[in-house]
């Protein structure tokens, strides 16, 4: 018992100490994934002016070609800022999204 009683008394008080506990990996990921999200939108309207520029010069700088892509770059970017609010319009409107229904027995 001994052994027991100065483990116990030399162990520290996590309570009582200031001690900084590190986050888990759910933690870490989800945090990760917030930052990750800024740097993803800037790569996509990059990517989207870059398809601008390259369908522009591929057409020999035709207004029309030019209009289109510039309106599915602006799509795009849309999407890519909005994708919660898409999701959630999209589950809204599927057919099996209705709330499950409960089988009660009375008898």
């Amino acid at each position: 018992m001994s052994l027991i009683t100065t483990l116990a008394a030399t162990a520290p008080d996590l309570a009582s100490s200031n001690t900084v506990v590190h986050a888990g990996l759910l933690d870490w990921t989800s945090t990760t994934a917030t930052d990750l999200q800024d740097v993803l939108r800037v790569v996509a309207i990059t990517v989207a002016i870059l398809f601008v520029v390259y369908k522009a010069v591929q057409s020999k700088f035709a207004i029309g070609t030019i209009v289109v892509s510039a309106l599915a770059a602006g799509v795009f970017i849309w999407l890519v800022f909005n994708v919660t609010d898409v999701s959630d319009t999209v589950g809204e409107d599927l057919p099996g999204s209705a709330p499950a229904s409960t089988y009660v027995d009375v008898g």
